[in-house]
């Protein structure tokens, strides 16, 4: 097991501590696997390639598993692009820190924190997080972190896979949970959010940005867009997303992603992001403010980007 997950990882099942099976190939409940996890579809959970596997431990629907592949399929493509969403490594550092995050967090604050990238895909945020001088743990619920090229041999960074759904770590592990544009895409953002609160330390926060809901005649022509994109194979939908990638000249991307400024291919990373996963869900900030009252969270703080909230848990 990777050093940074020994005090953190929990059973989904049970919330108990978890140990090295006895054959050593995976994680049981501390005293050995016990009858609430069997409930829970597992008593027992594989490490494979070095990363800790909680897949399995919660029913995923038809609708959630093809979102799963969806993801997978988009980080084996274009994990490797030099930019994603925009941004390159020094970027998206550079987004960890002031006004995207809130006015407390700074370069500084990250210096010994434990950090929870939740949903974390791509994997860039991991570095991004550990140049900042945090220990970062990732958790995804698919492959896309090692589709991307996540470095699994650096001290300072962890891949967990597993639900945010049903976090497979400790109450009140983490001085920050990190999750963007990531809860939109389960079947209850709502839950999701409940679920990353509980893994908030007192004294630390929760970021969040989800989709933001949009006007009637967007909502209305990008949904019917999606009735069907969502339905196509995965061959289909990649060509699909280069052939209309020049859309990002007229229409706006949350990551400002627009040809000219980006390649071809990172509009087209854009594009099936959005059109591919069948799992997508748009709010308010007005409505995740209420979620995050709702965990016992304070002091939410509004931030430039749309939906996108930092709420703290009180010291």
């Amino acid at each position: 097991m990777h050093p940074l997950l020994e005090n953190l990882l929990a059973a989904p099942g049970c919330g108990a501590r978890l140990e090295p099976a006895a054959d050593g190939r995976g994680l049981v409940c501390a005293g050995g696997p016990c009858a609430k996890c069997r409930g829970n579809l597992r008593s027992s959970w594989p490490t494979v390639g070095g990363i800790p596997r909680f897949v399995g431990s919660h029913p995923a629907g038809r609708a959630e598993a093809r979102t799963v592949r969806a993801f997978e399929r988009q980080w084996r493509r274009y994990g490797g692009l030099r930019r994603i969403f925009g941004k390159d490594p020094r970027a998206m550092a550079a987004n960890l820190v002031g006004a995207r995050m809130g006015g407390r967090i700074d370069a500084g604050w990250y210096r010994g924190k434990t950090v929870l990238d939740a949903g974390c895909g791509h994997g860039r945020y991991l570095a991004a997080f550990a140049s900042l001088g945090a220990h970062v743990v990732g958790l995804d619920i698919g492959t896309g972190p090692e589709e991307a090229g996540v470095p699994l041999d650096d001290p300072r960074i962890a891949v967990v896979q597993g639900s945010v759904l049903e976090a497979p770590f400790r109450d009140e592990s983490f001085d920050l949970v990190f999750s963007d544009g990531v809860i939109h895409h389960t079947p209850d953002a709502h839950a999701a959010y409940l679920e990353l609160a509980r893994l908030v330390k007192p004294g630390g926060a929760l970021y969040v940005w989800v989709y933001p809901r949009e006007g009637f005649l967007r909502e209305l022509v990008f949904g019917t867009a999606r009735a069907v994109t969502t339905r196509l194979p995965g061959p289909v939908v990649r060509w699909l997303s280069f052939a209309v990638a020049p859309l990002t000249l007229f229409v706006r991307s949350y990551s400002g992603t627009r040809l000219g400024r980006a390649t071809w291919s990172e509009c087209a990373q854009v594009i099936h992001d959005w059109i591919a996963p069948p799992l997508q869900s748009h709010h308010t900030w007005e409505e995740v403010a209420g979620w995050a009252a709702e965990a016992g969270l304070v002091d939410c703080e509004r931030l430039p980007i749309p939906t996108g909230i930092t709420a703290w848990r009180p010291a």
